[in-house]
């Protein structure tokens, strides 16, 4: 669709909300109490407002919302929320969440950013257990005016439980299929007059679905957690309040259900580079090498401290807050990279004649394991005024750092030599934001907000004597020992980064339970740099701007029903390559192109009778690539003749400059990788009585839907669409609750994601400095689960 078309399309149907909301308001003016939406408070520009006030698209779930609809993850809020797509293709290792056709990238640097109340989490999406958050606000367009680095396209806030006025007590045990077992316990309540406390614990535990036929024998995507938290909460007066909280995850993982789709099923382009297209299904058989790795499967610990002070001068005067975090997460992750029973090898028989020092000819660079620490450090500082005036206005400073440090546990020699120590790659990054916003009548409200931000990233390359690491019996058993050989190069790269991100927002109150809003804002994801050897040392920041017209009613007696539409323009876009050296073939990316995205978001709450209620969601993407030339897409057309090699070396790389080439790869026209163009939700919820006067019944039934998206930029591999059923039914006596579930009863098989990848068992294409033919990492869902709850509260 064309921006005036577009633009012509979201004047007509503001205008249409604009025709009936008054004949609605006439309508149910009997019943207007009834119609009013709850009043869901969220924190989307960091101060507490109602979500239907709020000029943001936002979607909010409580405590009670996730319980009904089995929210367990951030994934299973992002089947229930509109615009938002999640994968979790590698297990919690690589969350590549999706919104608003911004597509995430494998190797990118966030676009969706993640915030413990207002504060950066950097662990992952994946492991973090819903049953310790009072809610879960999910901001749709670029936020980073307030919330900064790495929010370009969203952001994704968990509010956690507050202490109430009297002692409380939780606790909640699941039962499943495929040996699924949760239980959970929290307290809250106050210490003194002055002083509250919450403590919870949760352990979760699944042993998954496929079963590995090589390597260990063992279950694939198995997975066991447990989650600690705590939080004091000090609130002597009206004027200061303080907060010290602590969350610790340690979860353990096997290694994904991924297995390689391989080149003999690659169906087209297959004189240049083979490749497949069509839909992709689901592999019938799992076999990966596990018991090759060293350390096989994924392990992560995550320490996090976070803290807030507040003080509020005055009756009606500015509020002077301060949050600060911590973190430290050790990753290690341990996987067999040929997602293949086959051993897969670079260098094969040569690897004997290869003048390569210290080579273990026996030992595959595919059987990976590898380890890091992660720690960061956030600081915000923000004055707010009241928010009771006609005039409200707010400034803040934040800082921010974030180090990266692999570490040299599993290193280890394969056929290639010794491996090389990835680099330390550490962001700090210096922020100053403000906004104003006026009421220049009790209807019309205009904000401005704005944030300038420096990013300063620094890539140390890591080096170590092989003699300093292995032993020196191991080293005497390998081909070309050299005992003094360094690995890796003593290299600092610095890079810096600045912008400026404003939002403007206008907001219309046209009748009571209709509120119309327009907004412009900026967003960014950072740039930064490639490996050492890639052809393009640094990439520079994405840009994404932000036309968004949307209405939050509560019209034709909804609790609530909200609709925006919004046309996206992203400049400088990412984009994942390839390069291929002697040994192996290796990703960096560089900027190539934009992608305009034109949408549709529509969610709703009602209740149809008494006893039963309906809740639906929907959304429409139309995401294309208006400027864009990807170095895959020229080979796949014109093979090698659009290859050149580097003078005096044995490394060849993509060359558009060769006749043809640049043509060839052009990708204008393609719709973005991993969007669907329509996806969307529906929900039927009952509540009755029984014979007994004391107990109550309740019955659920979910459907979602996720439309076909592609692969790659290519559009040629199809992730086919997914139907997911849930269904509930329950029984509730006071504060005991039981209730029998079952996820995606009809067990829908549809792959979840694929990974396009590289057949090393397979000969390469028009050697010497061809390419071996693709093939694809598919990655299985989870299939039929059953189960029953059991929760109490006191």
């Amino acid at each position: 669709m064309k921006r005036p078309q577009f633009l012509l399309a979201t004047a007509s149907a503001l205008a249409v909300v604009w025709t009936f909301s008054g004949a609605a308001q006439a309508q149910d003016a009997e019943t207007s109490s009834a119609s009013i939406v709850d009043d869901i408070i969220v924190t989307a520009r960091k101060r507490e407002e109602s979500a239907q006030d709020v000029p943001v698209s936002v979607s909010a779930m409580g405590a009670e919302t996730m319980a009904a609809l089995q929210i367990e993850t951030v994934m299973d809020v992002a089947r229930y929320t509109p615009g938002f797509q999640m994968q979790s293709s590698f297990g919690s290792f690589n969350d590549r969440p999706v919104i608003r056709g911004a597509s995430n990238l494998l190797l990118a640097d966030g676009k969706v950013g993640l915030f413990i109340d207002g504060v950066p989490w950097f662990g992952s999406l994946s492991t973090l257990d819903m049953e310790s958050f009072q809610r879960v606000e999910v901001m749709r367009g670029p936020q980073s005016s307030l919330y900064g680095r790495g929010t370009l396209s969203g952001a994704i806030n968990l509010v956690t439980r507050l202490p109430g006025d009297a002692f409380s007590a939780r606790g909640a045990v699941t039962a499943g299929s495929d040996g699924r077992l949760d239980y959970n316990v929290s307290l809250s309540g106050p210490v003194d007059d002055s002083l509250g406390l919450v403590l919870g614990v949760s352990h979760s535990e699944f042993d998954g679905q496929y079963r590995n036929e090589a390597g260990l024998g063992e279950m694939l995507g198995a997975r066991s957690s447990d989650t600690y938290n705590a939080g004091l909460y000090f609130h002597p007066n009206d004027r200061f309040e303080a907060s010290l909280r602590y969350y610790g995850v340690r979860s353990e993982e096997t290694q994904a259900p991924l297995m390689l789709q391989p080149a003999s099923a690659n169906n087209c382009f297959l004189t240049t580079r083979p490749y497949y297209c069509g839909d992709i299904r689901t592999p019938t058989r799992f076999a990966v090498n596990t018991d090759k790795v060293l350390s096989p499967g994924i392990f992560r610990d995550t320490d996090a401290i976070m803290g807030s002070v507040a003080y509020q001068f005055g009756d009606e005067g500015p509020r002077l807050s301060y949050m600060a975090g911590w973190s430290r997460t050790h990753l290690e992750t341990g996987v067999d990279l040929s997602y293949d029973d086959r051993d897969f090898f670079t260098l094969g028989a040569a690897c004997a004649f290869v003048p390569i020092p210290n080579r273990d000819c026996s030992r595959s660079l595919f059987n990976d394991t590898r380890a890091q620490d992660r720690d960061s450090v956030t600081q915000e500082v923000r004055l707010a005024s009241s928010g009771d005036r006609a005039l409200r206005w707010s400034l803040g400073v934040y800082s921010g750092s974030d180090k990266t440090t692999p570490l040299k546990k599993y290193l280890e020699i394969t056929e290639v030599g010794p491996d090389v120590l990835d680099a330390i790659y550490e962001v700090e990054n210096l922020a100053v934001f403000g906004g104003a916003e006026y009421d220049f009548t009790d209807r019309l409200t205009v904000s401005l907000e704005g944030r300038w931000q420096r990013d300063e990233v620094t890539q140390t390359a890591q080096s170590y004597r092989v003699s300093d690491f292995f032993s020196p019996a191991a080293i005497a058993a390998l081909r070309s020992p050299l005992p003094s050989q360094v690995v890796g190069a003593n290299d600092v790269r610095n890079a810096v980064f600045e912008t400026f991100l404003p939002r403007v927002s206008l907001t219309w109150k046209h009748a009571p339970g209709v509120n119309l809003y327009a907004q412009y804002s900026m967003g960014n994801s950072p740039g930064g740099f490639n490996i050492v050897t890639a052809p393009v040392a640094t990439y520079d920041e994405e840009r994404l701007t932000n036309f968004e017209i949307g209405a939050k009613t509560s019209l034709f007696g909804f609790r609530y029903l909200n609709a925006a539409l919004f046309h996206n323009v992203i400049e400088n876009q990412v984009l994942s390559t390839t390069f291929q050296t002697l040994t192996a073939a290796a990703s960096y990316m560089t900027n190539v192109g934009e992608t305009e995205v034109n949408g549709v978001e529509i969610e709703g709450l009602r209740n149809l009778t008494s006893n039963l209620s309906l809740r639906f969601a929907y959304t429409y993407l139309d995401t294309k690539i208006t400027q864009g030339v990807d170095n895959d897409e020229a080979i796949l057309h014109l093979g090698i003749a659009c290859k050149s090699q580097l003078p005096g070396t044995t490394t060849y790389f993509v060359d558009l400059t060769l006749p043809g080439c640049r043509d060839a790869g052009s990708i204008v026209g393609r719709r973005s990788p991993l969007v669907s163009e329509h996806t969307g939700n529906v929900g039927l919820r009952y509540d009755g009585a029984t014979a007994w006067s004391d107990i109550d019944w309740f019955a659920s039934a979910d459907l979602t839907y996720v439309g076909s998206f592609y692969a790659q930029v290519h559009n040629l591999a199809l992730i086919p669409a997914s139907q997911r059923v849930n269904l509930a039914a329950g029984l509730s006596r006071g504060n005991l609750q039981l209730m029998v579930w079952g996820r995606n009863v009809f067990d829908d098989d549809t792959a979840t994601g694929a990974l396009r990848y590289v057949d090393y068992t397979a000969p390469a294409v028009q050697s010497p400095g061809g390419d071996r033919p693709r093939a694809f990492g598919v990655s299985a869902p989870e299939r039929r689960t059953w189960g029953v709850s059991l929760s109490v509260r006191y």
